[in-house]
């Protein structure tokens, strides 16, 4: 499996340097000779790196005019799953939330996890109950329990959220 962990916006410059956007929670992903996959399965080696205000400016090898980098202009970068870090206690890729049964404290089961919003103050959970997809913020209040290994999530429902009747 394929992680997504960055976007290319556009060239910049006349040497064949393009933008990247980092979408990868690895600060050191994007370094000298790091090798990312793209959709087309070619094979993207980084010559060089260096900050920009909208992301990071980055050479790869064999692009070496403006020409070659506007032809990589929206590709996206990936790695290998192996190769993403570790994750500390109480971390999860998203993926491995998507499936999962979500029931409140009592154990009744309340929807199922469809996806996960990642973002950069707190993750959301997208849990679909019934007709309805609902978000739930990620944080220890509201999801106090995750065991993925027993298949399911603790979520504390907030009143009116998952069910249609008012209070």
């Amino acid at each position: 499996m394929n992680v997504r962990v960055g976007r290319i916006l556009k060239a910049h410059g006349i040497r064949g340097e393009v933008v990247v956007v980092s979408e990868s929670d690895s600060p050191g992903r994007f370094v000298r000779r790091a090798m990312f996959s793209t959709e087309s399965d070619t094979t993207l080696t980084v010559r060089s790196v260096r900050v920009h205000k909208d992301g990071m400016i980055v050479a790869f090898e064999g692009v070496t005019d403006r020409s070659a980098a506007e032809e990589l202009r929206g590709t996206i970068l990936f790695i290998a799953a192996d190769e993403r870090r570790e994750l500390e206690d109480g971390e999860f890729w998203p993926e491995d939330l998507e499936g999962l049964e979500v029931r409140d404290p009592q154990g009744r089961p309340l929807g199922t996890i469809e996806g996960v919003i990642v973002g950069d103050a707190q993750d959301r959970l997208l849990i679909r109950s019934g007709e309805r997809t609902v978000e739930v913020p990620f944080v220890a209040e509201l999801v106090p329990e995750v065991r993925q290994e027993s298949g399911f999530v603790t979520v504390v429902p907030i009143d009116g959220l998952f069910s249609s009747e008012p209070d």
